[in-house]
């Protein structure tokens, strides 16, 4: 969970750049580097297709918890919106534990949303985060990772992604662990050198090619582990250079107007009519929940984009799919990667078949807490170690 005490230290390492090892230029060999398993950071479309022949892919995420306050405030952006081919628009939702009901988390999976981890604890503090091992990361990602799998059904092969809290990630240490655990994609590291023109997925089998803005950096290859990168929001020309916009580009968002929301989208999207990079909007439910005007002009936007037919609000592993074997808008139909017939995405729905709310006097974490579940309660609330 975003802590507002944060918010000067976020910003203060927003503005730091710190240098990479690797050649950026130079560092991946398109030549070997090849899809569908390799593929080097760049500026064009995958295969080389023309822009005008591909979709606008929208990776919309949110992370934290997923609890029952948020829900009409969810039920408002995806509930009746479609892409262009008649499909209900989904999104990746990064799910940690605390406040989380899991009956509610099987819920957006069966209407396609993706679930991805965003670890156990959420602790708020950095050096926790920072200054870890390999082992620690395995723990906060793949914990997370089974407590999804045994409270909501979903199985756990589904679960293919992660985002580290506050995107502090350990260098090299969270990025072997998450392959080790098998995990496909992270989305936890930003750039602002590569927000116009915007930069596509790539894998890091040469590393992490674009600048390192959080320490500790990578400078070791994973190979086959996707970079989904965090592309920096910009408020307005000369603006606040921002990754989300929710407490970082706009700290006062409650004074916000719906036309000021909607514009400040409309300006970011724009760039992406260069690349047709997805674009990734990473935000929290808060300021849409809390702020009317905030809620009205993100909507706006939302449907400004539907009114597109290249537009397609998507989960970013079947952005991946796309990326791996990528098709043109022509080529596409309901069956494929961005249909909604789940046997044609190996997607079937998974049932919550004893659905109750799980009470707890005392947690590890501290205090009491409530669960949803889907399957029996267990006696004690479930943690790192439990």
């Amino acid at each position: 969970m975003f802590s507002i005490k944060n918010l000067a230290i976020l910003l203060a390492i927003f503005n730091v750049t710190h240098s990479l090892t690797l050649d950026q230029t130079n560092g991946c060999d398109s030549t070997t580097c090849i899809l569908p398993d390799c593929l080097c950071m760049n500026t064009t479309p995958p295969m080389g297709l023309n822009l005008e022949e591909i979709p606008q892919m929208v990776f919309m995420t949110f992370d934290d918890a997923v609890s029952n306050w948020m829900y009409p405030t969810y039920e408002k952006i995806f509930g009746n919106r479609t892409n262009p081919n008649g499909c209900d628009i989904s999104m990746t939702f990064f799910v940690t534990h605390l406040g989380t009901n899991y009956q509610l988390v099987n819920e957006f999976f069966n209407r396609g949303h993706e679930i991805a981890s965003h670890s156990v604890s959420h602790k708020d503090d950095y050096p926790y985060w920072m200054n870890n091992s390999i082992a620690f990361w395995e723990r906060e990602a793949g914990r997370q990772r089974e407590i999804i799998t045994t409270y909501s059904n979903i199985p756990m092969d589904q679960i293919q992604g992660f985002r580290t809290p506050y995107l502090q990630t350990g260098g090299d240490a969270t990025f072997t662990a998450l392959q080790n655990l098998g995990i496909n994609f992270d989305s936890s590291l930003s750039t602002k050198n590569f927000m116009d023109p915007p930069i596509w997925p790539f894998t890091m089998d040469y590393g992490v090619t674009h600048e390192c803005m959080v320490p500790p950096c990578s400078v070791e290859t994973h190979p086959g582990l996707w970079d989904i990168p965090v592309i920096n929001f910009q408020s307005g020309e000369n603006g606040t250079v921002c990754n989300t916009p929710d407490f970082l580009c706009f700290p006062s968002y409650a004074n916000l107007t719906a036309s000021e929301v909607f514009d400040f989208f409309i300006f970011n999207y724009e760039r992406y009519n260069k690349t047709r990079a997805p674009f990734n909007i990473y935000q929290h439910i808060y300021w849409l929940a809390n702020s009317q005007e905030v809620l009205q002009g993100f909507l706006q936007f939302i449907d400004f984009l539907l009114s597109l037919d290249h537009v397609y609000f998507v989960p970013v592993s079947k952005g991946i799919e796309w990326i791996r074997n990528p098709l043109t808008l022509a080529q596409m139909t309901n069956n494929d990667v961005f249909g909604c017939d789940p046997s044609s995405n190996n997607r079937e729905p998974v049932p919550c078949p004893e659905p109750q709310v799980c009470y707890y006097p005392e947690s590890v974490p501290g205090g009491e807490q409530n669960m949803g579940s889907c399957v029996p309660c267990p006696s004690e609330y479930p943690w790192l170690d439990v």
